[in-house]
């Protein structure tokens, strides 16, 4: 069985597990990185700085507030498949060819049926 996440407090005093701080986390460096390239898009062409210092600029922030690289690993809170899938797959093929070989359905006002026929 895998660990379960620790729980923290946040500034507001609510209680926040490790999987939420790691998403809030993601998400806050996702809108700072967002906020980065429309200012950057903003600036004309001639001025817009090199992809990769812009990358290495924005990574060095991210050093900045505390953000290490880690080796990856899979989060202890992610469930693992278990046993064969093979029946399911299988399944999930032949409902897929069902679906694609039927009919049109030609009493559909407006619709436009790709299939050849």
């Amino acid at each position: 069985m895998g660990a379960t996440p620790a729980a923290a407090v946040d500034p507001e005093g609510a209680v926040v597990t490790g999987v939420e701080a790691l998403r809030r986390a993601i998400s806050e460096a996702a809108q700072a990185l967002a906020c980065r390239i429309h200012e950057r898009d903003q600036l004309p062409a001639d001025e817009q700085p090199d992809p990769y210092a812009f990358a290495l600029d924005y990574l060095n922030t991210q050093v900045g507030h505390g953000w290490r690289p880690t080796n990856a690993k899979r989060s202890p809170w992610m469930s693992t498949q278990r046993g064969d899938k093979t029946s399911t797959y299988e399944r999930g093929a032949a409902l897929a060819r069902r679906l694609l070989n039927r009919e049109p359905d030609t009493d559909k006002e407006g619709y436009h049926d790709a299939s050849p026929g």
